[in-house]
């Protein structure tokens, strides 16, 4: 019914789709070092982070929505009026978030990876207009950048 090149040729780039969506990082490298070309590299990774942004923050900003609606209405989390725990994890965070921001959060996105950053991204920045292209955008650079360096060290210019 198919030819089969077409159908090894779509899985091959679904999962590399997948793979720069959840590790976005090494995916150029790894694309790379199998031999694919940088127009090749940058056209999965640029369309991973599309898709991951995309489905991760407006899933995530519809679940979180979701969950404080439902800690609203619910006699479960209102009866029990509890302290937030602050650990030192959470104190960090918090310094950093004060300290960076969203402009932090784009510039170290790809060491966080897609998933991560969009959920990140939803729950403390969604008030911020045009979050997505941002991140997005941020992906993009990121993805020129690992290529780059990828492809010099490759061909030894590094």
């Amino acid at each position: 019914m198919f030819d089969q090149d077409i159908l090894t040729g779509l899985a091959t780039f679904f999962s590399w789709l997948a793979m720069s969506i959840l590790k976005f990082v090494i995916t150029p490298s790894l694309m790379t070092a199998a031999g694919y070309e940088p127009w090749e590299i940058l056209l999965v990774t640029f369309s991973g982070a599309f898709v991951g942004v995309m489905l991760f923050y407006y899933s995530g900003k519809t679940i979180f929505s979701w969950w404080s609606y439902l800690k609203s209405k619910s006699t479960f989390f209102s009866n029990k009026k509890r302290k937030a725990v602050v650990t030192p994890g959470r104190r960090k965070f918090i310094k950093y978030k004060e300290k960076y921001g969203f402009t932090g959060l784009l510039i170290t996105s790809a060491l966080f990876s897609v998933p991560i950053s969009a959920l990140l991204g939803a729950k403390y920045f969604s008030n911020k207009p045009n979050a997505v292209l941002y991140l997005i955008l941020s992906f993009v650079a990121w993805s020129c950048v690992l290529t780059f360096l990828s492809v010099c060290v490759k061909n030894g210019i590094l």
